[in-house]
């Protein structure tokens, strides 16, 4: 966006407590707070959470939380007896704080928005995947969702991308981060395979659709997600696997120690500048996907 990072001291007291301060005057200002909740999840929520505060106490004017990635996503429906809605959870804290609009990217599900009593603009970096995915022209190319949740959006890309669609029927294992694959439907023998989901956790699901992909007869394996949370052994587990390639995008840090070879990291950022820049001057948002290719800072007023 070409502006400035406000300045802000934010650190942690000896008794863990989290100090924030704005270090400059905001009063009746547009406010954008950007903070992913990944690890540590509960420390950067809380401290999005006081920031949220501290901004409504110096009168910002208006307070937009910016969220690439929603941590407690997963958590958005009630699957088993005397559970929490935690999704539900974190959108009434984030109102609560004083948060005047939500910004974020690839829910785990719609729905969440509904979650909010406060306006929620939800991006996707489906398109800046598939665009890098269509400039390498691959032939016989089939888009496979990893489960039958995301089907929906991977339809999306395979018509982007003019390629067929297939999906990965999987069951999860109880409360552990474990997932067994069990069918592919659709037809993928002799072409390239895209596997396609919103995030990549342990790696387990992912690993496991380009086995049973290759064991199908596919001749190739690729894969794409917008969220690389990489828990646990996610960095070994893609490593040893056989995709040729792993594109994410960097709405999580990811963690220099860990780097990958086979990891492709796109950015979100000039999505997250444009509509940054619509939601303040008051364009659209929906219009940056309705030519189905994200425009790079168009009509941007100085």
């Amino acid at each position: 966006m070409d502006i400035p990072l406000s300045q802000a001291e934010v650190f942690k007291f000896a008794n863990d407590n989290t100090f924030v301060r704005i270090m400059e005057n905001i009063r009746q200002r547009d406010v954008f707070i950007i903070q992913p909740t990944g690890a540590p999840v509960n420390d950067n929520l809380m401290e999005l959470l006081i920031m949220i505060d501290a901004c409504k106490r110096a009168s910002a004017g208006r307070i937009t939380a910016v969220i690439p990635y929603y941590g407690y996503g997963r958590t958005d429906k009630k699957d088993q007896p005397r559970v929490p809605i935690t999704a539900r959870l974190v959108a009434d804290l984030l109102t609560t704080a004083g948060a005047d609009r939500l910004l974020t990217v690839d829910l785990h599900a719609g729905q969440i928005q509904g979650f909010f009593n406060i306006p929620v603009d939800e991006l996707t970096a489906m398109t800046i995947m598939a665009d890098y995915f269509k400039a390498k022209e691959i032939e016989d190319l089939v888009v496979v969702a990893v489960d039958i949740g995301i089907s929906k959006r991977a339809r999306d890309v395979a018509e982007y991308l003019n390629a067929p669609l297939a999906i990965i029927e999987k069951r999860r294992i109880d409360n552990a981060d474990h997932s067994e694959t069990l069918n592919v439907i659709g037809d993928v023998k002799g072409k390239v395979a895209l596997t396609f989901d919103d995030e990549i956790l342990t790696g387990g699901t992912t690993v496991n659709a380009g086995h049973a992909l290759l064991e199908c007869g596919v001749t190739q394996v690729y894969c794409c997600a917008t969220h690389p949370v990489f828990a646990s052994r996610a960095y070994e587990a893609i490593a040893e696997s056989k995709f040729e390639e792993v594109v994410v995008t960097d709405t999580l840090p990811l963690n220099p120690a860990g780097d990958v070879e086979k990891v492709k990291v796109l950015s979100v950022a000039p999505l997250l500048g444009e509509a940054i820049n619509r939601i303040h001057v008051g364009q659209s948002v929906g219009e940056l996907f309705s030519s189905r290719s994200f425009p790079e800072f168009p009509n941007r007023p100085a």
